[in-house]
């Protein structure tokens, strides 16, 4: 097998941190293959002629992962009765089959011409297949800005204008959101963390509950990560 880079070891094991919990039920995928490197992908206007002056940076494309399909699904079982109930899933796509995706959501009925636009542009690299929770992140392949820009969809109502409903743009890199998976390990909800939207609704509290529990449980079962920032973002959120 290939060497792996820094940020793949990682990756492998966050995984195996995952895996190996006495206290999570999972599915797990696994990290025996590697794809193409993300310089290999370049230049992206091979995939969509409209992303000739589109621009993966250098630091995106030594931290982006060769893995096909790097995720998992967990969750606290019901005898774990002193345990809070919490989920996660993620899948992170391959760099490869984000830009091999034939286009970005269908807009609505009546989206404005800029909102068809940005839809066009955004392309899903992390998902939830094992549970079909429909929570989706996507890079805006946006030509003229670097970083790309990160954005999240998991319920109708957030948004605003002049975007459609239902996409947040979250305040992290592609490196970053990688970063951070290591820590929330894909618990549902938490790419909320890194918005600027209130989480104090009803709307949110079951996402609320979630994260909750993610900070009072994970620092006892992952000792070895610091979940102090993550307290942080959500206190800011409340």
């Amino acid at each position: 097998m290939q060497k792996l880079t820094p940020n793949e070891q990682r990756h492998a094991a966050s995984l195996a941190e995952i895996k190996a919990s006495p206290y999570l039920e999972t599915d797990c995928g696994d990290t025996d293959q590697l794809g193409q490197s993300p310089a290999e992908l370049l230049p992206l206007h091979r995939y969509n002629e409209d992303w000739a002056d589109v621009e993966f940076d250098q630091r995106m494309l030594d931290c982006a992962l060769r893995f096909p399909g790097l995720g998992a699904q967990w969750e606290i079982p019901e005898e774990e009765e002193d345990l809070p109930e919490i989920y996660g899933d993620f899948n992170l796509l391959h760099l490869h089959d984000v830009l091999k995706q034939p286009a970005g959501p269908a807009p609505l009925p009546g989206a404005t011409s800029f909102q068809q636009q940005f839809l066009s542009e955004l392309r899903i690299f992390d998902h939830t297949p094992r549970s079909g929770a429909g929570k989706l992140t996507y890079i805006r392949m946006q030509p003229h800005v670097t970083p790309l820009e990160i954005w999240y969809s998991a319920v109708a109502d957030i948004g605003s204008d002049p975007y459609p409903p239902g996409f947040l743009k979250m305040d992290i890199t592609y490196c970053e959101y990688l970063d951070a998976l290591l820590l929330t390990k894909g618990t549902y909800g938490w790419q909320y963390l890194y918005t600027d939207i209130s989480l104090r609704g009803r709307a949110f509290h079951e996402t609320v509950t979630y994260v909750q529990g993610m900070l009072e449980v994970f620092p006892e079962i992952f000792p070895q990560h610091d979940y102090t920032p993550l307290r942080d973002r959500l206190e800011a959120r409340l």
